[in-house]
Formats: structure tokens, sequence, C-alpha cells
């Protein structure tokens, strides 16, 4: 095509036909350009036909992460509602409000962790800043793990505070023993993908009052009943709303991909 271009060139130029050959000049100038916006614009759908790609790939890996963290949260909230359940009873017994005894090493409780997934958000928010087109969309998911999961993972793990196993534990050291018979904390549901999580069935001896009157005459225990009561009510509160912003998330996050 070059040298067909170089011979009609070559021959205006000799026939001194140079206002053609200014004009071919131009025409050939222009065609080029077209021919280089073409292929930028070819490649400019090329890129944005993998951008979204890599969007819909990075959004169903968010929601598939939210959907695995709902099965730990769920767990936890369960576990934190009987440990709350058994509280109230044990402190109702003890200001002799009721005689109803609980199970006393449910009322013990377990030392819960919160562990959630973060690999493609932590990719979105490393590695693909501004990948996602819809904005308000990007904000919820940012402020979810954000601040949500952050909070909720410090309040479970990292705050002593909150660490209600802990301060309980020299308490029921001191006033009771270890009974026979055991007992099944909340087990995972059969549905948990086995591959996701460790198998964290397990049994536990009961507990058994030492001196149930003593018990009562100690009023130490008694307010940290009360208080653990009360901060277990918060934990409770903010996993529902967790888990109520986890399937308003996922909602949004299918409506996007549809």
């Amino acid at each position: 095509m070059s040298r067909i271009f170089h011979r009609i060139r070559q021959r205006m130029v000799k026939e001194d036909r140079l206002s053609r050959y200014f004009l071919y000049a131009i025409g050939e100038i222009v065609l080029v350009v077209i021919g280089i916006l073409i292929a930028l614009q070819v490649n400019q759908w090329n890129a944005e036909r993998k951008d979204r790609g890599h969007e819909r790939l990075l959004l169903e890996q968010i929601r598939d992460d939210l959907r695995l963290d709902t099965l730990d949260l769920r767990y936890n909230l369960k576990l934190h509602q009987q440990v709350l359940e058994q509280e109230e009873i044990l402190l109702a017994l003890l200001l002799q409000e009721s005689t109803t005894e609980p199970d006393y090493a449910m009322a013990f409780g377990v030392d819960a962790v919160l562990m959630t997934h973060r690999s493609a958000f932590q990719s979105l928010q490393h590695y693909d800043v501004g990948l996602l087109r819809n904005d308000q969309l990007k904000r919820r998911i940012s402020r979810h793990f954000d601040f949500f999961y952050e909070a909720m993972q410090l309040l479970e793990n990292a705050t002593p505070a909150y660490d209600l196993y802990s301060r309980k534990a020299p308490y029921f050291e001191k006033h009771f023993r270890v009974a026979g018979g055991t007992n099944t904390p909340v087990t995972r549901s059969e549905d948990t993908p086995a591959e996701e999580y460790m198998d964290v069935t397990m049994e536990r001896r009961s507990l058994e009052p030492v001196d149930l009157e003593g018990m009562r005459a100690d009023q130490g225990f008694q307010v940290l009943l009360s208080e653990c009561i009360i901060q277990r009510n918060v934990f409770i509160a903010f996993y529902q709303e967790v888990l109520d912003r986890v399937a308003e998330l996922d909602r949004e996050i299918t409506a996007a991909l549809e």
C-alpha cells in the first residue's frame, strides 16, 4: 500500500500537479490520523471491557467474603445470646429473685474470637482504586470493612474491658467446681463449608457451685455479672446491626452485578 502511495506522489510531482499533490498529502495525513484514532478507540474499548470484567470479579469476591463472614457472625451472635440467657438466670439466682439454676458452664461463657475475610476488599483498596464505577457502593463497602468490621473485631478481640470471659474467670474459679456430665456449646450449622473453618464443636465439663450462699454474699460477683450482661447486650446489638448491614450490602452488590 505504501508503494502505491509513493508512486502516485512521484507521478504528481513529475506532472507538476502540485496543488493536487498537496491535497493528496493532506488526505493521506487525515487517513493516517483516522487510523490512529480508530486504533486508540479499539484499545480503549478493550481496556474498558477488561476493567469491567475485573470489576465484576472483584464484586463477586467481596460478596463471597461477606457471605462467609455471615457464618462466623451468626455463630458468635448465637453464642452470646445463649451465654446472656444463662447469665441473667444466674444473676437472678444470686439476687434471690428466682430459684431456677442456670447452666453454670454456659453462664461462664466461651472466649469468642471474630475473624473476617478481607482479601478482596484489600485488593480494591490498594490496587484497584477507581475501578468501581458506582461511587455510592464503593463508599458503603469501604465503610463496612473500615468501620463496622474494625469496631466489631476491636470489641471482640482486642479490648480487655470487653473480655467478659477473662473478667469472670476468677469468680468462677472461686465459687465453682467441675461436676460430672458434659454440655456442648453452640456448634456451627451443617451447611458451614468445612474447608473455611476448623471444627469448633467441643464438649466441656459441667460446673456446680461450691457454696451457693457464699456466692450470693459476694457482692463483687453480682456487680461484675450485672456489667457483663449490659456489655453482652451491646455485643448482641452490634452483631445484629452488622448482620443487617451485610445482608443489605449483599443485595446492593447483587443488584450491581445484574
